[in-house]
C-alpha cells in the first residue's frame, strides 16, 4: 500500500497554484483510481474540518485520509515548513487547536515556534514531518533537535525529504525520513504523483497502528510478520 504524507487539498496562500483546489467528489474518484491508501491533507497553515469531512464521508473504505497542517515554523530567525498530522479520531480537537494557534493571523503572515507548536499539538499525539536538506524551506537540525527534546514522543519526529533515494539513505542511517507528493496539480495525480509515492512494506490499518510502528512497538511488529505470507 502507497502512502502520500504531504497531500494539498486548497490553495490558502498566495503563492499556491489554484491547482491545489479539488472538490471532495474529484478528490475520492482521483485517489480511487490510484494505489495510495493513506493520504494526510496537510493545507498550509489552514484546517478545513468541513472539507475533511465531506472527503471522508465519499472516501472509499479502504482509504484513509489523516487530518494535519503545514505551518510555517520559526526559530532563530530562520523559517522552516512542519507538517503535523493527527488521527481521524481526533480531528475535532485538531481543528480547535490550529484554529487557535492561527487565530487573527492569514495564512500568508502566519509563524510559530516549536514551543508554541508543541503546546498547541502535542496532546493529541501527532505526527511531526519536518522538510529536511533538499526540501525547501528546510527545518535545521538544531529547530529539529527542540522538536525531539520538547514532544512526549520523540519517536514520532520524521524527515521528509525529495525522494526514495535520499529517504533510504537516511533510514540506513538510523533517521526516520519519508517523502510526500506536496501536489500542486491534482490533475496530474494519478499518472505522475501517485507513482513515485512510498510503499508500506507492512499493511497500515490507521493512524495509531502507524504509529505503534514508527515506534517499533514489538508485539505490533511481531503480530504483522505472524501474518504475513
Amino acid at each position: 500500500m502507497k502512502i502520500d504524507i504531504h497531500v494539498h487539498t486548497r490553495k490558502c496562500k498566495k503563492g499556491d497554484a489554484h491547482t491545489r483546489n479539488i472538490e471532495p467528489e474529484r478528490f475520492a474518484e482521483i485517489v480511487s483510481s490510484t494505489e495510495v491508501q493513506i493520504l494526510a491533507i496537510t493545507n498550509h497553515n489552514v484546517f478545513d474540518l468541513d472539507q475533511f469531512n465531506q472527503i471522508e464521508d465519499v472516501i472509499d473504505d479502504h482509504i484513509q485520509i489523516w487530518p494535519g497542517v503545514e505551518l510555517d515554523i520559526v526559530e532563530n530567525e530562520v523559517r522552516s515548513h512542519l507538517l503535523v498530522i493527527v488521527s481521524p479520531l481526533n480531528a475535532q480537537a485538531f481543528d480547535s487547536a490550529v484554529s487557535e494557534i492561527t487565530a487573527n493571523q492569514d495564512p500568508d503572515n502566519f509563524t510559530a515556534t516549536i514551543k508554541e507548536t508543541l503546546a498547541n499539538f502535542d496532546q493529541l499525539g501527532p505526527l511531526y514531518v519536518a522538510h529536511y536538506k533538499q526540501k525547501k524551506p528546510a527545518m535545521p537540525e538544531s529547530t529539529i533537535d527542540l522538536l525531539i527534546k520538547g514532544t512526549a514522543r520523540p519517536a514520532r519526529v520524521i524527515k521528509e525529504v525529495q525522494n526514495a533515494i535520499s529517504a533510504g539513505i537516511y533510514i540506513s542511517h538510523g533517521y526516520p525520513s519519508i517523502y510526500g507528493s506536496d501536489v500542486s496539480n491534482w490533475d496530474k495525480y494519478e499518472e505522475i504523483y501517485s507513482k513515485t509515492l512510498p510503499d508500506l512494506r507492512l499493511p497500515v490499518e490507521s493512524f495509531e497502528h502507524f504509529c505503534l510502528l514508527l515506534e517499533k512497538d514489538a508485539t505490533t511488529i511481531n503480530t504483522l510478520l505472524d501474518q504475513k505470507i
